[in-house]
């Protein structure tokens, strides 16, 4: 007779049953097979059924792949502006930052996904933590969840990515054999013959903490019944309750008549913790039913709302019609005939937002068009009104001419009705949003059903007259606008928030006058300092780091003609992998920069007097927020140097030529907006010339008299 003994923890459960399955091929009978287990009562002969049963009980099986994170994506490399953090994989819409950090000072920079082989600007933005498209600000060692446009397979790569500068400040590749997390179905529950009538069609590992249990039956008559998980080496006498509201506080369980019911692990346990999940009798050690948890689960993780699922939003889709200004979002229930609309706009009190299907079939038109009109007046009363737009011009309620509510049609309209429900209304932090509600159908003459094809639309955002009508419009499309009312999954974006009116004064820099070389100019990296930094200087958005000489934010330079003047480069030499840390310096006539990213024909209008010269990436960084100092002394304070051990700089020598214009500029060869001027003294060779000419000439005439 054979005995089988408890697995150890680590153990591979497949590799046990293969090996008892082996034994009975070579001649052991399974009514020779026994198997021994610290608190088990009866050592009695199993059959083949029970077998299977209690060796998988025993088995332990730990998971390689879910985490109470999810499923680890990568690190962010390639990085810049203190972009750090990891990437789990929650399932295939949503990702978890975890320790994520960035400085902020990038001023247009976004979490961005793709599928082109490196990070580009051929990407797509993925909402921030709180459903808003606005540029990132600062984050210090954050965890949030982003949800993703589409399955996270769709892509190749994912990045804080700056469009201004089309700059990547650090991402994390997906690889193509990515598998997300899911749900995992361990198929049906109970044994057979059946005890105590316990059965599920299916039970389901949700997430790291979930298991359903789908159409369970349990007839409640065990008299210490619970659900029940358990692994290692213990038996299930060894294992743990699992409290459920349906257990009466520890007495037992109540019975189910087939029902779905999800059962939650408490406190720090996770799924992947135990190799089994049951209903078992404490009282008489006895296993009702059971399923086995496998070995390398890859399962959502829990998340604190308990949804393991991605959760579909009020209005699960959405198009921006004017970027960071006016947003729709919808939602189509077909089943009661209604389309759901989100109004979501960067508007004043007494500001309306208009938005329906155009006047034409074949593009957007605005005469005859079906909009709906939302607003909250200056009172605080929010409106939403159904209206017909007969014409570019105020409403004529006589005869129903111009852009007139359904309402005050008139003879035009008999029989018109408003057909709009408001449903909500809210400002907050300068967003207006205002929920609606019509049908899909066309209720009266003037109405347009909706179509759930690609339609024609018009939206406007103007001012209303003091009969809360709407009047000549501020903005409007600039072309054809089409929305798919039928589209599923995509995104409905959030508005950045609106940026303040308070003016900002620019910090003052000293000028620059170095000396000829052999003194050193040195130029090296540095935050940008926002809105009294670079912004403010040079009157260019920046993308969020500048160029420092000897220490100071893009200073004026002064030099003189026929000198020679030396600068020591810290600004990056690597190109291969990563331009966000690339920046070579030259002077140029251009006040951009960026001579490496133009066309042909810009490059032709471009004068390069020096350079460029690269070095090594020697960076001044800070986490403070520059809005918080008024001068860049202050400012300054807070800055901190990062170098590598023995330094090589780039070594810049420029001559400066007698014909080099009065006003040329410092700048980075691969990217716009990073330096500033340099103003030219000194008189040049022509002039030299002339005068010398004008001299000779006095003299010619003064010898002659």
């Amino acid at each position: 007779m054979i005995s089988l003994q408890l697995i150890k923890c680590g153990e591979s459960c497949g590799s046990l049953i293969r090996q008892r399955h082996e034994m009975v091929d070579q001649g052991a009978g399974w009514d020779q097979i026994q198997y021994t287990s610290l608190g088990v009562r009866n050592k009695e002969p199993v059959t083949r059924g029970k077998l299977s049963f209690h060796i998988l009980l025993l088995a332990v099986c730990t998971s390689a792949t879910s985490t109470e994170y999810g499923k680890l994506l990568g690190t962010f490399t390639n990085t810049a502006h203190g972009v750090a953090g990891t990437i789990y994989v929650i399932d295939a819409r949503r990702i978890w930052l975890r320790g994520f950090s960035y400085d902020g000072q990038g001023p247009d920079a976004f979490f961005y996904v793709g599928s082109t082989d490196r990070p580009s600007g051929n990407g797509v933005i993925i909402p921030n933590e709180n459903e808003q498209t606005s540029v990132l600000g600062a984050y210090s060692d954050r965890n949030f969840i982003l949800t993703l446009p589409e399955d996270i397979t769709t892509y190749k790569w994912f990045s804080v990515w700056c469009r201004q500068a089309g700059a990547n400040f650090g991402d994390i590749s997906i690889p193509a054999n990515f598998v997300a997390p899911a749900p995992l179905d361990l198929g049906s529950f109970g044994f057979d013959p059946r005890v105590h009538d316990v059965s599920a069609t299916k039970v389901t590992i949700l997430n790291t903490k979930q298991v359903k249990f789908t159409n369970l039956v349990y007839d409640g008559q065990g008299p210490e019944a619970f659900f029940w998980v358990g692994g290692g080496n213990v038996t299930m006498a060894g294992g743990k309750r699992v409290p459920h509201v349906d257990d009466n506080n520890g007495v037992k369980l109540r019975a189910y008549t087939g029902e779905d019911v999800i059962v939650t692990l408490e406190g720090t346990d996770r799924i992947f913790n135990f190799g089994y999940i049951s209903i078992w009798c404490a009282l008489a050690l006895q296993d009702f039913g059971n399923a086995v948890i496998p070995a390398d689960l890859n399962v959502p993780p829990y998340v604190a709302s308990g949804n393991p699922s991605p959760i579909m939003p009020e209005f699960p889709n959405g198009k921006v019609l004017k970027e960071d200004r006016f947003h729709i979002c919808w939602k189509v229930d077909e089943a009661a005939g209604t389309l759901r609309l989100r109004f979501e706009g960067t508007v004043k009190r007494d500001e309306y937002m208009s938005f329906g299907i155009s006047g034409s079939q074949t593009g957007t038109s605005m005469p005859e068009s079906d909009v709906i009109v939302a607003y909250i007046g200056k009172d605080g009363e929010a409106g939403a009104m159904d209206y017909y737009l007969q014409s570019r011009s105020q409403c004529v309620p006589t005869n129903g001419d111009g852009a007139c509510p359904d309402v005050l049609m008139g003879s035009a309209g008999a029989g018109a009705t408003n057909d709009v429900t408001l449903l909500s209304s809210r400002v907050n932090r300068g967003i207006t949003t205002i929920d609606v509600e019509r049908p899909l159908a066309a209720i009266d003459a003037k109405d347009k059903a909706i179509s759930l094809e690609p339609t024609y639309v018009s939206w406007a955002i103007g001012e209303l007259n003091p009969e809360k009508r709407v009047s000549k419009h501020s903005l409007v499309p600039r072309g054809d606008v089409q929305v798919d009312f039928s589209q599923e999954s995509s995104s409905c974006p959030r508005l950045a928030l609106p940026a303040g009116d308070k003016d900002v004064t620019p910090w003052v820099i000293d000028d620059l006058t170095p000396k000829p070389a052999p003194e050193v100019i040195t130029a090296h990296i540095g935050p940008s300092g926002g809105e009294q930094g670079y912004q403010g200087i040079a009157g260019q958005v920046g993308w969020g780091i500048a160029w420092y000489l000897n220490g100071l934010l893009v200073p004026e330079l002064n030099v003189q003609r026929n000198n020679i003047y030396k600068f020591e480069i810290y600004g990056g030499n690597d190109n291969s992998t990563n331009l966000a840390n690339f920046h070579p310096f030259y002077i140029t006539s251009d006040s951009d920069g960026g001579y490496n990213q133009k066309t042909a024909k810009g490059k032709e209008a471009e004068t390069i007097y020096a350079g460029p010269s690269g070095g090594e990436l020697c960076d001044f960084t800070s986490m403070a927020d520059p809005k918080d100092f008024d001068t860049f002394e202050k400012y300054a304070e807070t800055l901190n140097k990062t170098c590598p051990p023995m330094l090589k700089p780039g070594i810049l020598e420029w001559t400066v030529d007698p014909e080099t214009p009065d006003v040329v500029y410092y700048q980075c060869y691969q990217h716009r907006y990073f330096g500033w001027k340099i103003n030219v003294s000194g008189a040049s060779q022509t002039a030299v010339s002339f005068a010398l000419m004008v001299a000779l000439l006095a003299l010619a005439v003064f010898n002659q008299i």
